[in-house]
């Protein structure tokens, strides 16, 4: 490749704070992932008085066919059945009759069983079953569960700061921009799509808008070349930016994680391994992962202030 990079812009000189929202703990999320940690471990027992979550059963009487039964069961608070009977049977206990209006008529709902629900406290027993690498006891659970959901939230939010970032180092930077090494990085793009729609049984330069829909987000072959021939001279600075930073910080793209990211194609896209490699190419894949450890880099910059 002729193209290269002569001087990278420092990213660390980017203010991209401002960009950046706060992080916003969802308490709630977090507790109820920790009790879904004790759910394996809930039991049932034989009760009198009903609480939601609690096995309800019950006999429904009313001039509506609909809620005239013998005998039902459901989960009170749960309105798989019925909410406003669900909620009526909650406090009731065992032997009890309550009546309610409801559009259909009235209805009277008498308790004949009740099996509650007993949710263990979450316990270190019970993390340690999860196998989670350095995470032994309750506490680091929690820790563990907080960093997920941050690194979740920062998925998300980072996506304008690494965007403005990546475009300032872009900008700051001098580059050697051969013509070349451009139209390879679009024919080879275009040579990938021609594939994935020929293991398809259609012709790309063929394609209707209807083909293209849900595929690519474009609505014909030449609306295609504009956007890689867009797109193209961006990601060739930042192929060339990736090599660069994978010069200081020791990244290297091995054949391993090839054969790797190969398996993994082969599984999600349900494709044979030699279709796999036909749209995936060894180069393309190369040329692909340095690009993209130019995000790497800018992304973990960026986490230091989230």
């Amino acid at each position: 490749m002729k193209s290269r990079v002569l001087r990278v812009k420092d990213y660390r000189e980017v203010d991209v704070k401002s960009l950046l929202k706060p992080f916003v703990l969802d308490g709630e999320a977090l507790e109820a992932e920790l009790r879904r940690l004790t759910n394996p471990y809930i039991r049932w027992e034989n009760g009198t008085t009903v609480s939601p979550g609690d096995q309800v059963v019950c006999r429904l009487a009313s001039d509506c066919p609909r809620f005239q039964k013998e005998k039902v069961r459901f989960v009170a608070g749960s309105s798989m059945f019925h909410k406003d009977l669900e909620d009526m049977s909650i406090g009731m206990e065992v032997g009890e009759t309550r009546e309610t209006i409801l559009p259909e008529g009235k209805v009277s709902l008498t308790l004949t069983g009740v099996m509650n629900r007993v949710v263990p406290e979450p316990r270190d027993e019970m993390v340690e079953k999860l196998g989670l690498e350095g995470v032994h006891t309750v506490a680091a659970y929690r820790t563990y569960l907080l960093e997920q959901q941050k690194a979740a939230a920062f998925q998300e939010d980072s996506y304008d700061a690494l965007n403005h970032l990546m475009r300032e180092v872009i900008n700051g930077s001098e580059f050697v921009l051969n013509r070349e090494d451009w139209a390879e990085a679009i024919n080879r793009e275009l040579d990938r799509c021609r594939k994935l729609c020929r293991q398809e049984g259609m012709v790309l330069e063929k394609m209707t808008p209807e083909q293209f829909k849900g595929r690519i987000p474009v609505k014909s072959y030449h609306e295609l070349v504009a956007m890689l021939q867009y797109d193209g001279w961006d990601k060739l600075c930042r192929y060339l930016l990736g090599c660069r930073y994978a010069e200081n910080d020791g990244f290297r793209v091995r054949e391993a994680e090839y054969r790797e990211f190969i398996a993994d194609y082969v599984r999600s896209w349900h494709v044979s391994e030699e279709n796999a490699r036909e749209a995936n190419p060894y180069d393309s894949f190369i040329f692909n992962e340095y690009a993209g450890h130019a995000y790497t880099v800018l992304k973990e910059y960026i986490r230091k202030f989230y």
